[in-house]
């Protein structure tokens, strides 16, 4: 006759570990809500939506790269800002001047005697706007951005042992002392300032002057000028160059005032020309740098609309990918509270299969 072990532990055993794994599964099933409710989003967004987690993929990958826009879009902006600000500075100090210059044009009036000292300060307030750098780049030397745009006017430049006050007093030589000799001077300052004179190197304006990109390459084609990519398929060209005409004009015009006294000109016919001269580079020079900061401003407005777009496409992804990856948190609490009271049910009746023995009925 076989005999029944009355004592066997293995049912009570097994009824402790299901309550066990109850308990495991319950929890993480707790955490899980608490999460969801916690972040508003699904505890496990891609194993939630299946296959539609590659839609949520995609829109988070379009998310990214258009913030990257917005990104570098207004790092663009922050720096056409400091361009706009620095070449403004530029052309007022110029147009300040032009407005003293204008009182003596045609004959020494009473402010003619100050005029090269006024110069120099004007030409060293141009020379200190355009070698503005942002970021450590400098703003208006073209791609060649590790380059000061404009050699200090009485520092020597080393690559061509000559300052550009050695190369316009070389010209000028004390001044004009005839009508003649006024034509001839200017000829070789225009040769200067056009980046012509290639029979002499040391006096071209890119030599000398400037430090940046020149305005052609060895096969006389233009360089390419500052650009940036601002959205998908879409680049724009921006930015002020220190060799661009209307600087030149600028420089041309108060180096030619910088360099001598005018009020010393004797001859009257001399002295009209040099003036006029003077002058009319100053004054189409501030007018070309007015011109270059209306385009600037476009560009600056057509970097900010697209930013703007871009900003409004990605609170567009983000509703999307809401809508999918997002939970109702109402409903996560009710969980989260439902699965708090079978939790503690299991606790309990966990508790309570622990604690049955035959023993406590014999």
């Amino acid at each position: 006759m076989a005999v029944i072990n009355i004592f066997n532990p293995l049912p009570t055993l097994q009824a402790s570990l299901m309550g066990r794994r109850n308990v495991s599964k319950v929890t993480a099933e707790l955490q899980n809500a608490s999460k969801e409710v916690s972040t508003g989003l699904r505890a496990d967004i891609y194993g939630d939506l299946g296959q539609r987690a590659a839609i949520t993929l995609s829109l988070r990958s379009r998310m990214d790269r258009t913030d990257a826009f917005v990104t570098s879009n207004k790092l663009l902006n922050n720096k056409l800002d400091v361009v706009s600000s620095a070449a403004g500075q530029a052309q007022q100090a110029a147009q300040d001047f032009l407005s003293l210059a204008v009182a003596n044009v045609d004959s020494p009036g009473t402010t003619a005697s100050t005029l090269q000292q006024q110069a120099r300060a004007a030409l060293q307030a141009v020379t200190n706007a355009l070698n503005a750098n942002y970021a450590g780049e400098y703003l208006f030397s073209g791609t060649a951005t590790d380059k000061a745009a404009l050699q200090e006017y009485t520092k020597t430049n080393p690559a061509t042992g000559l300052s550009p006050k050695d190369v316009i007093d070389g010209i000028v030589a004390g001044g004009p002392t005839s009508a003649a000799d006024a034509a001839a001077k200017l000829a070789q300052l225009d040769a200067v300032f056009s980046s012509t004179n290639t029979a002499n190197p040391n006096q071209n304006f890119e030599a000398t002057f400037y430090g940046g990109t020149p305005a052609q390459d060895a096969s006389g084609n233009p360089n390419p000028r500052l650009s940036a990519q601002i959205a998908e398929g879409q680049t724009i060209s921006y930015g002020i160059q220190a060799n661009d005409p209307a600087v030149r004009d600028v420089l041309k015009g108060l180096t030619m005032i910088a360099s001598t006294d005018v009020s010393k000109i004797t001859d009257p016919a001399a002295y009209k020309a040099w003036m006029k001269s003077a002058v009319g580079a100053l004054s189409s020079g501030t007018e070309g740098l007015t011109q270059a900061q209306a385009q600037l401003g476009s560009r600056q407005q057509l970097v900010q609309d697209t930013q703007t777009r871009q900003e409004d496409l990605k609170a567009v992804y983000n509703s999307r990918i809401a809508g999918y990856e997002a939970v109702d948190p109402y409903e996560a609490a009710s969980r989260m509270s439902a699965l708090q009271t079978q939790l503690n049910a299991t606790y309990s009746a966990t508790a309570q299969l622990s604690k049955l023995s035959l023993l406590n009925y014999l």
